[in-house]
């Protein structure tokens, strides 16, 4: 089961007003699984992890730590699912667990269930968590959470608006028995998007939904209620160690590049004109191509998912980055990575951008940035002089990019960017802080496996 997803070019909600609750029997349509490798840092590394833990979903032991916690309650399901549960029994899934067995026995009751007095019953193994939690997850809003050991807690990521009002619903339906928090991943969610070819909604509506949020704003105070809970935390500060291995194997490539820029997945027929081209500042881009191509400068890089996927049509950029700029298709991560290893900085010029993976990816290969100051998120990632420099339009576009050129054309760049991945972000750090913010605040309603030292979302 992959689960890395793509979003329609209109991501939101329907409605911005609450739920009816006589309104909860709403078909939901059934989610759309696709597999959509990205070349901005949200793909592999989660991957792979997730096909080890959720197919087959190799459950390991999680007793919990709770004992004072009472017994798991009989659960509801929402009565608006249109498709039939289903559970996975190691290498194939079944409608339910007394399913999976088909006549073979114990060695087919594996996954969700477990072979338990001689009948296939749910594993007792994922009795903290909701017998619903996977069927949710599986709609691109919901974000699963996962301990150090790849045990899941009772616990959801709400990463974007919501796509339809069923969302909303099960949301609703759940909520009182799921701890579910918001987190910075997808544009200035949860802000109202400037992006003009994105759906609209009210910020109010997010802001005040969760019990807890994970953001990346200088003052979340002036934008939450006082109730809700905050961490300075997004989904860019996990799971790093797969750009951290890569930096260290190819820490010596040569450097035969003065950028890379990511441009996610952007509408090269339309001349990178369209959703996902606002969310990269692609016009943005273009100017500063024209400086940066110029006698004074005279700089070479990588425009990454700059090109049509059969490599036929690019965007188009000035004359004067003929035989300077390599333009590309969309890139799965292991090349992308293999370009930023060849790269002296990485080029971030995008505002738009709640949790920029590049960022952290980059810091954690030991590649500082030129970031645009102006970012909704990552910002933190910048300590300049350190990590690389900011630059605040194309005022000083000029200045920033002098100093970052100097710095990293000679042999001695004055930026160490690995330090501050390894020291302040990574599994090994955001994750305890993760769970000590949830135990903190929460901890009366998640039943954590014995062992729990670090919680982890998951997904792309």
């Amino acid at each position: 089961l992959e689960l890395a997803i793509d979003l329609p070019r209109n991501v939101g909600r329907s409605s911005i007003e609450p739920s009816d609750p006589d309104k909860k029997k709403l078909s939901l349509p059934p989610t759309k699984i696709i597999n959509s490798p990205r070349n901005d840092g949200r793909s592999n590394e989660e991957s792979n992890q997730l096909k080890e833990t959720l197919s087959p979903r190799l459950i390991k032991s999680a007793k919990t730590n709770n004992a004072k916690l009472p017994p798991p309650k009989q659960f509801k399901s929402y009565p608006g699912f249109t498709t039939e549960t289903s559970v996975v029994c190691g290498n194939h899934k079944a409608i339910s667990c007394d399913r999976c067995p088909q006549g073979n026995g114990a060695s087919w009751c594996n996954g969700e269930c477990e072979w338990r007095d001689n009948a296939c019953v749910r594993s007792s193994k994922l009795d903290h968590i909701h017998p619903d939690y996977f069927r949710i997850t599986e709609r691109y809003a919901f974000q699963q959470v996962m301990n150090q050991n790849h045990e899941y807690v009772n616990v959801i990521m709400v990463r974007s608006p919501y796509r339809d009002k069923g969302d909303e619903d099960l949301y609703n339906f759940y909520k009182d028995d799921i701890v579910f928090l918001g987190i910075s991943s997808f544009e200035s969610f949860p802000l109202k998007s400037p992006n003009p070819y994105s759906s609209k909604y009210d910020s109010e509506y997010y802001l005040n939904m969760f019990t807890g949020f994970l953001h990346n704003m200088k003052e979340p105070d002036s934008y939450f209620p006082a109730d809700v809970k905050t961490i300075l935390m997004s989904q860019s500060d996990f799971n790093l160690n797969e750009a951290t291995a890569f930096g260290q194997k190819h820490a010596h490539d040569e450097k035969i590049y003065d950028f890379v820029y990511s441009g996610g997945d952007q509408e090269v027929e339309q001349d990178c004109v369209g959703w996902a081209s606002y969310n990269k500042n692609f016009s943005f881009v273009r100017q500063a191509l024209e400086v940066m191509c110029s006698p004074e400068f005279n700089v070479t890089g990588v425009l990454v998912a700059n090109k049509n996927k059969a490599g036929t049509k690019a965007c188009t950029i000035p004359a004067a980055c003929e035989g300077k700029m390599v333009q590309t298709t969309f890139l799965d991560q292991g090349k992308f990575f293999g370009y930023l290893a060849k790269a002296r900085w990485a080029f971030l010029p995008q505002i738009c951008d709640a949790s920029p993976r590049v960022s952290s990816q980059a810091l954690s290969m030991n590649i500082p940035l030129l970031m645009n100051q102006n970012i909704m998120g990552g910002w933190k990632y910048m300590v300049e002089g350190e990590t690389g420099e900011f630059f605040h339009d194309m005022s000083d576009f000029k200045e920033s990019l002098r100093k970052i050129l100097d710095n990293t054309r000679g042999g001695n760049s004055p930026y160490k960017p690995l330090e501050l991945a390894k020291s302040k972000y990574g599994n090994v750090n955001s994750g305890p802080r993760l769970f000590e913010f949830v135990k903190k605040n929460w901890g009366d309603r998640v039943q954590f496996p014995d062992g729990t030292a670090s919680l982890i979302p998951t997904g792309a």
